[in-house]
């Protein structure tokens, strides 16, 4: 046996039937798409939410916003560490108890503190889902697969959103205008309170397809030694890969996770925004904007996604170490004129044609961005190291992007009809950091591969 091994390094009778990775990677999409519904339908809310619980612009960001984040964000750090060392999917299954319980709880909130406490017991579950998802994908696929399955599993921030959108939409449309809901055995609710209800109720078969799934073998387990390969983890004299890596390699590591955080400020803004751009200056109502958005969402969201992870894997069969990123960087250029088209347009087809094109190139680094982060990661350190994404995402992206639309608008234009200017200027800004975080992370990134792939293990 060669006296190296990269923690890719796989066995080929390691590799499980293509088959049932597959099958794993949509339930584990199923489950995100539902944490997406569960966290997503808020954003149809925003209007009867904040006239029955008397809340301001800025409330109801740090309810939708820091409230789930902050705690998603803490708990996932956590819930990584768990992920290396304990079985994956019975932590994903424990997370989507709890936060299938806390969305339905959802129906029942009396005022801010009590919204507050249920979004953010959403978060502490649905924290337990994406790191062991990442961990358990990157040991289903060899590398040169792993972009198409993540960007499968990805997708389910646009599918579980669109689904909130254009379901929700119709649903508190139709249920607005009997007044209020009688669900049985659960009681009678306001329509608002009754779509957190519903939306939970498919946690139930989701749980019942996570329990099918069987947890892989932890493949290319490897210590690392100054950022190379060393012996197999089966030989004792060599330590396990720590959060040190990590360190030692900040050019590659520091921008890589900082730029899906602060381009996720767009996704979190619009999300929690657009419908009241639309409500509030267009006079659209929810039941028109949210299956127009759902359906760009579906659209172009998706499409961003899937033409992203197939291209990337087509660039990493060919040998080009750092095509991922650069995809990633030439998309989210595109979403700075973007965003400042649906800042400054008066029209609402082109505000919708804006989104369209922000949706589609935004799934593109939204999508790489894991794979990424894997193909330089050892398996001990992945599910830690997805925490931290997640953290950043999550804190920055969802804690801060909803909230700098509601801060600009109650605060710097003092004109709640201004809400579109302000979601397209934060647009057009974290996009122009996130490309600059892309571009820093391009000449250290193709460095670290090239090392990787220098110690690759000899063919036996």
């Amino acid at each position: 046996m060669s006296q190296s091994a990269t923690f890719g390094a796989v066995a080929p009778e390691a590799s499980p039937r293509l088959g049932y990775a597959y099958y794993v990677t949509f339930v584990l999409l199923f489950a995100y798409t539902l944490s997406f519904v569960d966290r997503q339908i808020l954003g149809l809310l925003v209007q009867p939410i904040k006239q029955d619980l008397h809340l301001a612009d800025w409330a109801f960001s740090i309810v939708h916003g820091f409230a789930f984040a902050i705690f998603y964000a803490l708990m996932g750090i956590f819930l990584g560490r768990v992920a290396d060392r304990w079985n994956r999917r019975n932590l994903i299954a424990i997370g989507m108890v709890l936060w299938v319980l806390a969305t339905g709880a959802g129906g029942y909130v009396t005022g801010f503190a009590t919204l507050f406490l249920v979004r953010m017991l959403v978060g502490v579950g649905e924290a337990a889902l994406s790191p062991a998802a990442y961990s358990m994908l990157a040991d289903y696929f060899p590398p040169e697969g792993r972009g198409r399955a993540m960007s499968i599993y990805t997708s389910g921030v646009y599918i579980g959103s669109a689904m909130a959108f254009i379901v929700g939409g119709v649903v508190i449309q139709a249920a607005s205008q009997a007044g209020q809901v009688a669900i049985p055995l659960l009681g009678v609710f306001k329509p608002w309170q009754a779509a957190f209800i519903y939306v939970a109720l498919p946690g139930i078969p989701a749980l019942i397809l996570i329990a099918t799934v069987r947890e892989p073998i932890r493949r290319g387990l490897a210590a690392l030694k100054d950022g190379r390969a060393a012996l197999p983890r089966s030989d004792p004299a060599e330590p396990a890969p720590s959060l040190a890596y990590v360190l030692q390699h900040p050019g590659v590591y520091v921008p890589l996770l900082l730029a899906p955080g602060v381009t996720a400020m767009v996704t979190f803004g619009i999300t929690a925004w657009l419908p009241a751009t639309f409500i509030r200056q267009w006079g659209w109502t929810p039941g028109e904007i949210g299956p127009a958005y759902g359906l760009i969402i579906l659209t172009c969201g998706i499409g961003g996604m899937l033409i992203s992870g197939f291209l990337a894997d087509w660039l990493t069969r060919s040998g080009r170490l750092v095509g991922s990123v650069v995809i990633s960087l030439a998309a989210t250029l595109v979403l700075i004129p973007a965003g400042l088209l649906l800042a400054f347009t008066d029209s609402p087809t082109v505000a919708l044609a804006a989104v369209a094109l922000t949706t589609f190139f935004l799934g593109m680094p939204v999508a790489l961005a894991p794979p990424i982060l894997q193909a330089v990661t050892p398996n001990q350190l992945r599910g830690q190291v997805t925490s931290i994404y997640l953290l950043l995402v999550n804190l920055i992206g969802l804690g801060c992007g909803p909230f700098l639309v509601a801060f600009f608008t109650d605060f710097v234009f003092h004109d709640e009809m201004k809400v579109g200017l302000s979601l397209g200027l934060v647009c057009a800004l974290a996009a122009a950091l996130g490309a600059v975080c892309l571009a820093a992370a391009i000449i250290p990134y193709r460095k670290l591969m090239a090392r990787l792939e220098a110690t690759a293990p000899e063919a036996a």
